[in-house]
């Protein structure tokens, strides 16, 4: 009998040990629930709090006559002006070198078209081609601005192309690589280009034969007017690798006294208020 229920006593024990050690387990499960449901819960309304700030630490948006004056900046401007008026000179200073086309000539205008294109961006370097393009037909033009409308149309591509690559990808490998290209952009515009532009308005300006017999006149000289083209990029794009390096670091030392002089005019007129 004693030894009976001793072993009772023995399994009730064990029995009652195993239900509270269940009870503490269930009990720190239903601690833990809520623990890790709130940081569920946490976690989203972190990411749109977070999302929030951002909205409102966000930079409004410029607007279009901020990004003007953002860019349009007296540096900017005063060499827009420089390279205009140098392109415009070394223009003048043409001469021909295929006898059977004397009316295509190489000039080296184009070369600071490049050099606004790389040193101020490709806006720059189309304002440049475009002004002093203009200049010419006002002053020297004789096509009725056809010719130099032609001219512009041809030097887009050839400036464009290295001028927007070399912005987002620096080296001297990238400028000649994209040069080249360049090239290859206006060899290949000059041929629609002159057959329905340049080659008519020269002859009828010159000639008075009517558009129709310079085109076909064109038809029989395409080859040289892609020649020349090609001969014409090359040499501007030397002329370019050759002047570009000095003038770029004359272009960075004016622009950070052109800076200083702005900041210290903000600072000026911060203090006279």
């Amino acid at each position: 009998m004693e030894n009976e229920n001793a072993e009772t006593l023995a399994s009730l024990q064990d029995a009652g040990g195993q239900t509270d050690e269940q009870d503490v387990v269930q009990d720190t499960a239903s601690m833990d629930a809520p623990a890790a449901h709130g940081m569920a819960v946490s976690e989203p309304a972190a990411e749109s709090q977070a999302a929030e700030g951002e909205m409102q630490t966000a930079a409004p948006k410029r607007t279009a006559g901020e990004r003007f004056a953002a860019y349009f900046t007296a540096t900017r401007i005063s060499y827009i002006a420089i390279f205009t008026a140098l392109s415009y000179v070394l223009g003048l200073l043409d001469f021909s070198i295929l006898p059977a086309v004397p009316f295509l000539k190489v000039d080296f205008s184009n070369t600071f078209v490049m050099i606004a294109g790389f040193s101020l961006g490709p806006v720059a370097g189309t304002i440049v081609a475009v002004l002093k393009e203009l200049l010419h037909a006002i002053t020297f033009g004789q096509t009725a601005f056809v010719g130099e409308l032609a001219n512009i149309l041809m030097v887009l591509p050839y400036m464009l192309i290295p001028a927007i690559v070399y912005h987002k990808h620096k080296g001297i490998k990238v400028v000649i690589v994209t040069l080249i290209l360049g090239c290859i952009a206006q060899c290949i515009v000059c041929i629609p280009v002159n057959y329905l532009l340049n080659f008519p308005a020269y002859l009828m300006a010159f000639t008075g034969s009517t558009w129709r017999e310079g085109m076909d006149y064109f038809l029989d000289l395409w080859y040289f007017a892609l020649a020349f083209n090609a001969i014409k990029t090359v040499l501007v794009s030397v002329a370019t690798l050759i002047v570009y390096k000095p003038l770029s670091r004359l272009i960075k030392l004016t622009a950070a006294k052109f800076d200083k002089m702005k900041d210290k005019r903000a600072k000026a007129k911060k203090a006279g208020r």
